[in-house]
């Protein structure tokens, strides 16, 4: 007769921290690596950017997968429901903002938005990603709230 498995007791918030410190050290690196040799002409310069920038997302997206399984079924089901609910607000709110300011034939300067189209665009990549996390963190605790 094999002897009962442990219990697996769920990831609590030090682990939580724990792995975010780690992730945003890789964060870190992945973008001091890319600042340094994003500035590479030619192709070289291209491709160690993507595959230091690749890198971390693989880094992050496995902690994220490790983070998932050691969690419990509210937590995991707290995060289901705010992120469609919370990131699809967000992001609906946000793209109204970002659809505006970029269909409207108007002068943007008094947003003191300048530069080229490199940078307008990653303006409104971070704002729609701001939007989705700021209605995630919102969903996420109105979903904890009501399941007290």
């Amino acid at each position: 007769m094999t002897p009962p498995a442990p219990s697996k007791r769920p990831f609590g918030l030090g682990t939580f921290v724990l792995m975010m410190v780690g992730i945003m050290i890789v964060g870190g690196l992945a973008g001091g690596g890319a600042a340094v040799f994003g500035d590479q002409p030619g192709p070289l310069g291209t491709a160690l950017t993507v595959g230091m920038i690749a890198l971390a997302m693989a880094v992050a997206f496995a902690a994220c997968v490790w983070w998932w399984r050691g969690i419990d079924e509210a937590a995991r089901e707290a995060h289901k429901w705010a992120w469609w609910w919370g990131g699809s607000s967000g992001m609906a709110l946000g793209s109204i903002l970002v659809l505006t300011l970029s269909l409207r034939d108007e002068d943007v300067s008094m947003l003191g938005i300048e530069g080229g189209a490199a940078d307008l665009v990653s303006g409104g990549v971070l704002a729609i990603l701001l939007f989705q996390m700021a209605g995630y963190g919102i969903a996420w605790a109105v979903w904890w709230l009501k399941h007290r």
